[in-house]
């Protein structure tokens, strides 16, 4: 289940200076189904109105969704052949396309791209799309007055297309099928289509407060009680044409007479003192009829004003009340993987320093001399190998052990395998004949205990030598010392 704020907006208010302020505005809390049941072939469940009534801004509860109904007179629907252009450039343009339709300058207002009106028309080239246009200041306003509204999802519908179109419904439900396509229906059958007029006092479309009395606190006295009543006219004509219109007594009654063949709908104020006869059995406009026209158009993706400039980002759809649950369980992860390496690390360098103070312990109690520990296996060694030279003994690295060790790693090599053995710095210097097995020898040198590594430096001052004339043995030099 999901739930979704429905709000209707003020007629944008033509004396009143910004910045505008709004008062208690009508609203409805309702739940939905949050799965489609008509993907499932089972009829659509009626939507629960939680909560109605009128509210501050900053006291509408919070919902899923949230949308927000502009009045008729303030949206015009008008019809233009749109070119494929992108989105940038198509808002620059979008002026030029309906300059012709408006009496003011077109780039203060705001323009919505709706569905395209011709559905056989190819895919590519201009197409004729229903265009909506809106004051660019007055929707801003409204946008940052539900700033710190919570919801998720924010759309933005003319009421107009609000209103929903039963009877034209009903006449299809009980027509014969038609293999006509869609976008080429008969200019007859369109005409046909009977309206949707909904009139209500100016008052109860107003915020309950305007500008002026919302600083107050106030909520602004009932038009319709006044001399001079207003009404506010809302007329839908086919699936995307529709119109709005604020009118007095007299200019309602004289609207009757021009006013389109179709369905009237009334609230309680327009039915007790409306001049319009008409009105005496119009039907109820309440929040049913509004919810129902606003479903229906929020399943046209086209109809939604939020675009361009005012489109609902990624980052506002976020919401972090959901996300609650899942972000303390990472954090609590992190903090327990935090928690365990350092606790770790403390263990290791616990145990780093029982090493260390063992072998300085063992150090000290082999040699209570030592003036200062710093690197106890280090020192160990140093010291055992003085003891083996002041006794006589002789050190791996002495000629004899180097020697005694290579023979027996080199005991597989051809007797003229080897050309020259010297020893200098602690370590033997061996000449090979070239063509000598050196990866066989390497292998058994380290199996020996012997590291055995190429002599390149002394390669190439052999090679320097014998181009200048110097006697050297011709072969490869390798190093021999005792291995780690």
């Amino acid at each position: 289940m999901s739930t979704t704020l429905y709000v209707r907006l003020p007629h944008r208010p033509h004396d009143q200076p910004q910045p505008w302020q709004f008062g208690a505005l009508p609203f409805a809390l309702v739940r939905t189904a949050a799965g489609d049941a008509a993907r499932r072939g089972l009829p659509r469940a009626a939507p629960e109105v939680l909560r109605e009534g009128h509210a501050r801004i900053a006291d509408l509860p919070a919902a899923e969704r949230l949308v927000l109904i502009l009045a008729a007179s303030d949206v015009l629907l008008t019809t233009a052949s749109v070119p494929p252009l992108p989105p940038a450039r198509l808002k620059q343009a979008l002026p030029n396309l309906v300059e012709d339709a408006l009496a003011t300058d077109a780039q203060p207002c705001h323009i919505g791209i709706g569905p395209a009106l011709e559905g056989a028309t190819p895919g590519r080239g201009p197409r004729r799309r229903l265009l909506m246009v809106a004051d660019r200041a007055w929707v801003r306003a409204v946008l940052d007055a539900f700033a710190e509204h919570r919801h998720r999802r924010r759309h933005i519908l003319p009421a107009q297309l609000c209103v929903p179109l039963a009877a034209q419904a009903e006449e299809q439900a009980g027509a014969e099928p038609s293999l006509t396509p869609p976008g080429a229906e008969p200019a007859a059958e369109t005409a046909a289509v009977p309206a949707t007029l909904v009139v209500e006092a100016a008052a109860s479309a107003l915020a309950q407060g305007g500008a002026l009395g919302d600083a107050l606190g106030e909520a602004l006295p009932d038009t319709a009680t006044r001399g001079t009543r207003q009404w506010q006219l809302t007329v839908r004509t086919g699936a995307h044409a529709g119109y709005g219109l604020l009118l007095g007594d007299d200019a309602l009654a004289a609207w009757q007479a021009l006013a389109p063949e179709g369905n009237w709908y009334a609230d309680a104020d327009a039915t007790a003192l409306a001049p319009v006869p008409a009105l005496r059995q119009a039907g109820r406009a309440g929040w049913p009829l509004w919810i129902d026209g606003a479903q229906a158009c929020l399943r046209e993706p086209g109809l939604d004003l939020a675009q361009f400039e005012f489109a609902q980002g990624r980052a506002d759809r976020w919401n972090l009340v959901a996300w609650r649950l899942p972000l303390a369980l990472a954090a609590g992860l992190v903090l327990v993987q935090l928690i365990g390496m350092n606790t770790h690390w403390l263990l290791l360098r616990n145990e780093q320093q029982r090493l260390e103070a063992a072998q300085a312990q063992t150090l000290r109690g082999a040699f209570p001399q030592t003036p200062t520990v710093i690197d106890a296996p280090l020192q160990m060694r140093r010291q055992v190998e003085q003891l083996r030279i002041a006794s006589g003994r002789s050190t791996p690295d002495d000629f004899l052990p180097l020697a005694d060790r290579f023979a027996q790693a080199a005991r597989r090599l051809p007797p003229d395998a080897l050309q020259a053995l010297e020893y200098r710095g602690r370590m033997l210097v061996v000449t090979l004949k070239p063509g000598t097995d050196t990866a066989g020898l390497r292998s058994a040198a380290r199996q020996a205990g012997l590291q055995m590594e190429e002599d390149k430096a002394g390669n190439a001052a052999g090679s320097t030598g014998s181009s200048a004339g110097t006697p050297v043995t011709p072969g490869s030099r390798w190093t021999i010392k005792p291995g780690l």
